[in-house]
């Protein structure tokens, strides 16, 4: 049986930009879904994190211009 997907609202400041996203936790892996950084919306394509943290560094990233969406 096919469990339901975790979702969880999580908030950032890094290098002077603020982000608010959807984190989505299914089958072991981190997705990230509605990143809003500063205010505008920002598309993000992966393939998912293997854990929370390591989703959290590249959301910290990706808000100070340091990784690609």
């Amino acid at each position: 049986m096919m469990q339901d997907p975790h979702e969880e609202n999580v908030f950032g400041e890094y290098d002077g930009s603020t982000y608010s996203a959807t984190l989505r936790e299914q089958a072991g892996r981190y997705y990230c879904r509605n990143l809003v950084i500063d205010g505008r919306n920002t598309p993000v394509t992966n393939d998912g994190w293997a854990s929370r943290e390591e989703a959290m560094q590249a959301l910290d990233e990706i808000a100070s211009g340091a990784r690609k969406p």
